[in-house]
């Protein structure tokens, strides 16, 4: 896998990190507090109100995140990342128009975007819901990255969901991979010898077989689609600094889409995102306890249930709170409809006290792996 440095593979080394790295656990906390104290309140404040003072008040599923392209963004919504078919038209519809999402998060890997679509196109129609009162948002696989594939993969995007346009289109990946030929699988030549799947084509040796394509070629093909009215916002996901620098970009992303939740905080990396002006959504924000539950405790831990019930919150809405008060967008996954409702209708509460325990307490350890 690709190794970064400062506690996981998506940060590069800064002089934050190192100093977190020489200083232990106390100085992450110490990285944790300047990442979102500059925009909220001054530090000596924060210091002397710091058991009390909520760090950021509103109602979630009010909130809205302004991106650096003039667009605005719900700072909840709905993923539907490992959602089957079967079920996540009915959860969309329910977050829609039972629970107030306005925001949906799809992608072209989740092989289940017509069913999404169905969902958005009946909440419409059913439930009164116009459709520039949506964000949607959705993801080129990397066997698109090739420029002369990316339109193709964009008018499939639109086509899968049943929309004239989203609202936001994200490379999924800082790496390409080379695209089988048709057919393939089953009739593979040598070099996808172990492909079973098309969208993940594998060596003789079983490894990813990538493709040499710059990031900037297939940026450039991202901004053209954009130029063209068929996505209102440009992305990334998974990127790290370097990686964003590498897209060449007169405009930098409007988002990056990462892996954060209390438990892999991602503190150098939100830094770094607030510096450039590139807002973060925060995928697995509850770290996914469905997949994950045996690498960490996650929402049933004592620290998250303490400080949770301190609070007046369930430990989901703790988690997700602790990212929303950092300005983090936050794209929980549910089938549920008690859960659907629970992820976004509830008020932020967290106090100084709270979000500096999770930061300084949490055992960190990344979930998801580079493909």
């Amino acid at each position: 896998s690709r190794q970064h440095a400062c506690a996981g593979p998506i940060v590069r080394p800064t002089r934050v990190c190192a100093m977190a790295a020489s200083r232990g656990r106390a100085a992450a906390a110490v990285v944790f507090r300047w990442s979102f104290l500059p925009f909220l309140l001054p530090t000596a404040l924060a210091e002397e109100s710091a058991a009390g003072r909520l760090v950021r008040t509103g109602q979630a599923g009010s909130l809205r995140k302004l991106l650096n392209d003039g667009t605005s963004m719900p700072m909840v919504g709905l993923g539907t990342w490992q959602a089957p078919a079967a079920e996540v038209e009915g959860a969309v519809y329910t977050a829609i128009c039972d629970s107030g999402y306005r925001h949906i998060d799809a992608a072209q890997i989740y092989m289940n975007q017509e069913s999404v679509g169905q969902a958005i196109r009946r909440a419409m129609h059913n439930c009164s819901v116009k459709r520039e009162e949506l964000w949607v948002t959705s993801k080129i696989w990397m066997v698109d990255f090739h420029p002369r594939d990316v339109p193709a993969a964009a008018d499939r995007i639109l086509q899968e969901l049943g929309l004239d346009y989203v609202d936001q289109l994200l490379l999924h990946w800082p790496l390409a991979y080379a695209r089988p030929p048709p057919g393939c699988p089953p009739d593979c030549p040598a070099e996808f010898a172990k492909t079973d799947v098309a969208m993940r084509p594998r060596g003789p040796d079983g490894h990813m077989v990538t493709a040499d394509i710059p990031l900037s070629d297939t940026w450039s093909a991202l901004e053209r689609i954009k130029a063209a009215g068929k996505v209102r916002s440009i992305g990334v996901s998974n990127f790290n600094v370097e990686e964003i620098e590498r897209l060449g970009a007169k405009a930098l992303p409007a988002v990056n889409q990462v892996e954060v939740h209390v438990f892999w905080n991602q503190a150098p990396l939100l830094e770094e995102m607030r510096r450039l002006g590139v807002a973060v959504v925060a995928y697995t924000p509850l770290g996914n306890p469905a997949l994950y539950r045996d690498a960490m405790e996650g929402m049933a831990s004592r620290l998250v249930g303490d400080i949770a019930a301190e609070a007046g919150l369930t430990p989901a809405q703790a988690m997700l709170n602790f990212l929303l008060a950092q300005d983090v967008v936050v794209v929980p996954k549910s089938v549920t409809p008690s859960r659907i409702r629970s992820n976004i209708d509830f008020e932020l509460r967290l106090t100084e006290a709270h979000m500096a325990r999770l930061a300084a307490e949490a055992p960190q350890r990344r979930l998801s792996n580079p493909p």
